[in-house]
């Protein structure tokens, strides 16, 4: 095969031009999608019984756990790569991971954690207390660019007063109020507390590649084409039962996180046998065969429509009502998954402990009231735009559907198709008047809610400032009752569907296809294939 960095590469039933790093044009043939995956260096082997392969719809834009530009795909590659104090448990809670035991002091605002000994880094160095301190304080300092910092600021909920290192295996963590979902948040698969060896950085600070503790050592990454992760032979795993982060974990064979951006390409990689794991389109999944399984995830993850109200137009609140009741959103969903889940008004997930009938009051399609509030928002017939992707397809089908249904009631919208890295970047800037958009699992509702809840002027990602939902959210941050903290979110899903800043629509149903060449595999709610303590043969 030629050099996969010549500006022109010819492949059997492809034309590749500019393969390595560059804009990549071609002329495709179903057929020859192993051959061209090889020209893209993405399957530069065949496959191997000690490698696992992944197919992705996009890279990882960074290799450091929370940072600022994190996607889902940063956070399902960190979770085998590095570890924090404590773990999540398959039902969500924690258990022990780099603490082996921790104490909570009565008023609910010091956690003292005992360190398991044994542990060492991936550079062979010992783990202590020092180390948890440092990775703290890198959170901690604008410079790191963290995504995390603002969950121990006091931006959002507890301020870390204080840590210090007891002993070199005891760290104590302060707190300026008791937080209930404390060491969840130490254990967030966003905003975990990655304890990280310095050597992570240069001298400057300036971050070079993650030395953490898990059982898989950051490897190889060509960006735009594969991360590859490997086995660490000096892992300890810890002496429980599996149990979905925590308990025992096993590196059985490498790791290649493959991207390949088009889901039928996937698909066909996927039945060809270049790859061993993807998330199959609910559309169009594999057909059902002896070669492989595909699992029924319903996880947490939730799909919406943002509606930007500091848009002139949707600004006004009739405005905003008026497109939530232009949608027949029951068979837009049942539409889009296949009938696989049903529509979800609220931003707890259906199925959790914190659902109730509450929490299915949403927006009845009214074709007759959105006239009149559209009168009442003086609205003359002007474009209202619905920013999207087709990296995510079923955000592609959301802004297409909700499109036709809008222009069916006399709004005239039209659909913005954006690269993802547009999006993302508009999302952060608030830069849209409607988008589709995905927000990946979190591990309590008091956690979405707080990422939707803000000032607007302070952090454009917020979507919805209530200052009333905001103090009900605040007041419940040290209440670990299961009926008060319910009540509360009841409270507050009724002020959002009152105010509209958003349409939540359905909690994503995710069809993971797994090949029967391998061994162990178990789906779960968070969407995030774990890897280890799967063989393959």
């Amino acid at each position: 095969m030629p050099d996969a960095t010549s500006s022109s590469i010819a492949c059997d039933g492809c034309l590749l031009e500019y393969c390595q790093g560059k804009q990549m044009k071609r002329r495709f043939r179903p057929w020859a999608l192993p051959a061209l995956l090889l020209c893209t260096g993405a399957l530069a082997a065949p496959p191997s019984p000690t490698e696992i392969r992944i197919a992705e719809s996009f890279d990882t834009p960074t290799s450091m756990p929370g940072h600022r530009s994190r996607n889902t795909l940063t956070d399902g590659i960190m979770l085998h790569v590095v570890e924090s104090l404590v773990a999540l448990k398959s039902d969500l809670g924690v258990g022990p991971m780099l603490a082996d035991s921790w104490t909570i002091s009565p008023d609910g605002k010091t956690y003292r954690f005992k360190l398991r000994h044994g542990v060492r880094f991936h550079n062979g160095a010992p783990v202590t207390s020092a180390e948890v301190i440092w990775s703290l304080n890198r959170i901690m300092d604008p410079r790191a660019e963290s995504y995390c910092r603002n969950q121990y600021d006091g931006s959002k909920g507890a301020k870390v007063v204080a840590a210090r290192a007891d002993a070199p295996d005891a760290v104590t963590i302060e707190l300026d109020r008791p937080n209930a979902l404390f060491l969840q948040q130490l254990a967030n698969i966003q905003c975990p507390l990655a304890v990280l060896h310095p050597d992570s950085v240069d001298a400057a600070g300036k971050w070079l590649r993650p030395i953490g503790t898990g059982p898989y050592m950051f490897g190889q990454w060509r960006r735009g084409q594969f991360v590859q992760l490997l086995a660490w032979p000096g892992y300890q795993p810890r002496p429980e039962p599996p149990d979905g982060l925590a308990g025992a974990k096993r590196a059985l064979a490498n790791l290649r996180f493959v991207v390949i951006p088009d889901a039928a390409s996937q698909k066909a990689a996927f039945m060809s046998g270049q790859v061993d794991l993807i998330t199959a389109q609910s559309d169009s999944p594999p057909p059902k065969a002896p070669l492989w399984t595909i699992h029924v995830e319903q996880n947490l993850d939730a799909n919406a429509l943002l509606m930007q109200s500091r848009d002139p137009l949707l600004s006004k609140p009739a405005m905003r009502r008026a497109v939530a009741l232009s949608l027949d959103l029951p068979t837009l969903v049942a539409a889009l998954t296949n009938k696989t889940t049903t529509y979800n008004p609220s931003l707890v997930p259906l199925g959790t402990a914190n659902y109730s009938p509450v929490h299915a009051r949403g927006y009845v399609q009214d074709l007759a009231q959105v006239k009149a509030l559209l009168a009442e928002a003086g609205y003359k017939g002007e474009v209202v735009t619905i920013q999207t992707n087709k990296r995510f397809p079923d955000l592609y089908r959301i802004a297409v559907v909700a499109q036709s249904m809008l222009r069916r009631a006399g709004i005239h919208a039209v659909v913005e198709v954006l690269e993802w890295a547009t999006q993302v970047s508009n999302y952060r800037e608030g830069k849209f008047q409607i988008m589709a958009f995905t927000y990946s699992s979190r591990l309590d509702p008091a956690v979405m809610y707080g990422d939707v809840l803000g000032d607007k002027s302070r952090t454009p990602t917020s979507q919805w400032t209530d200052p009333e939902a905001s103090a009900i959210l605040a007041r419940i941050a040290g209440v670990s009752d299961p009926a008060q903290r319910k009540a509360a979110f009841e409270q507050i899903h009724q002020r959002m569907i009152a105010a509209t800043p958003m349409i939540e629509i359905y909690n994503t149903p995710a069809l993971v296809a797994v090949s029967k060449r391998l061994s162990g595999f178990v789906p779960w709610s968070l969407h995030r294939p774990r890897l280890f303590n799967v063989s393959k043969r």
